[in-house]
């Protein structure tokens, strides 16, 4: 039993990353009543490879000076292959994640019915309020926007079916200008290594499934990839992170999840950002209208879909997982292959 709530909000978010700022951000000067609760000091800090695609840029207005670089021919090395992927316009960017989430969050700055706090970590959470550093606050609605090992998830008893984990380095250099994607099925098996540059330091990391390759093995394999490319990585700060592919619906009742808290995240390519901002506006349209179908969701899970189906083929291909790589390479010559293959996975 918690203790007598101190105060009821319409809203509770938890989470103060994309999805949670994009919720509210929609429900600003609605009426109700918003508390966002992030468990870090600040607000901003998550382990992220801070890549967006073309889509980002394009729907939700990014200001210019948020991108750090732009890309329109990144490197593709399957093996011993390699060639830049050159396309007539710019389709993946890198952004600083602490300053686009500051960005996110000035938007609330006129939102007079929303109060963040941070250094607020949620440790208990029952159907009618939440217990946040000793203090028991009551809510409306719930929404989970905490990540892949979102608290709400676990509240609502929804045990995730497909899991992936990503690790990296930040690297405080400026060598590398190319963004490269590396497919090498016997370090990665059916996903990929990534160098992503920023301004002052670049992540390089890797991905997997851990149905296919657990975290432990992975992190083996990375290390050998990394002495093997020669890359020194003995001033870089080491991350790991869970992913969450497992989609089971985002409205429980009341009870709402967003971004990769649902499983949103693309299963092939890792990526969330996308997927975290819609979700969380979504969401606040249906708090403000029951009877709001959301078109953008159904969107979402289709493109999901493919990259699942994608991802498990690979998977399923055993010794022959190298055969799809080499012939994603060869067909990068043509451009019409080049279009679909970005409209599909983004």
């Amino acid at each position: 039993m918690l203790q007598k709530t101190t105060k009821v909000f319409d809203v509770i978010i938890i989470g103060a990353g994309p999805s949670g700022l994009s919720c509210a951000e929609a429900l600003g000067n609605s009426g109700l009543s918003v508390l966002i609760l992030e468990k870090n000091n600040t607000i901003g800090p998550k382990v992220c490879a801070g890549g967006l695609t073309v889509k980002d840029i394009k729907q939700f207005n990014i200001p210019e000076e948020l991108i750090e670089y732009r890309f329109n021919a990144p490197y593709l090395h399957v093996n011993n292959l390699h060639k830049a992927v050159k396309t007539p316009y710019n389709f993946i960017y890198t952004i600083d994640r602490h300053k686009f989430s500051q960005w996110q969050l000035s938007k609330l700055n006129a939102c007079k019915n929303i109060l963040v706090k941070p250094n607020s970590k949620v440790t208990k959470i029952t159907n009618q309020a939440v217990l946040v550093n000793d203090e028991t606050i009551g809510y409306k609605y719930l929404i989970g926007c905490d990540g892949s090992n979102s608290v709400v998830k676990n509240y609502l008893g929804i045990k995730p079916e497909s899991t992936g984990t990503g690790i990296q380095y930040l690297i405080p250099t400026d060598k590398y200008r190319d963004i490269e994607f590396f497919f090498e099925p016997k370090y990665f098996s059916a996903m990929y290594a990534w160098i992503f540059p920023h301004k002052g330091y670049v992540s390089i990391g890797c991905c997997c499934n851990n149905k296919d390759l657990p975290a432990s093995i992975l992190r083996k394999n990375f290390e050998k990839w990394l002495s093997e490319k020669k890359i020194d990585v003995s001033n870089g700060k080491f991350e790991a992170f869970a992913m969450n592919y497992t989609y089971q619906g985002y409205q429980f009742d009341n009870v709402f999840l967003g971004g990769d808290a649902a499983g949103l995240l693309f299963d092939f390519s890792g990526e969330g950002i996308y997927q975290a901002i819609i979700s969380g506006q979504e969401i606040a349209r249906h708090i403000l209208n029951k009877n709001y179908k959301s078109a953008a969701i159904e969107n979402l899970l289709k493109t999901k879909h493919r990259h699942s189906k994608l991802l498990n083929e690979i998977m399923k291909a055993g010794n022959k997982k190298i055969l799809y790589f080499y012939v994603g390479f060869w067909l990068s010559y043509f451009s019409q292959f080049k279009r679909k293959a970005i409209n599909i996975l983004t």
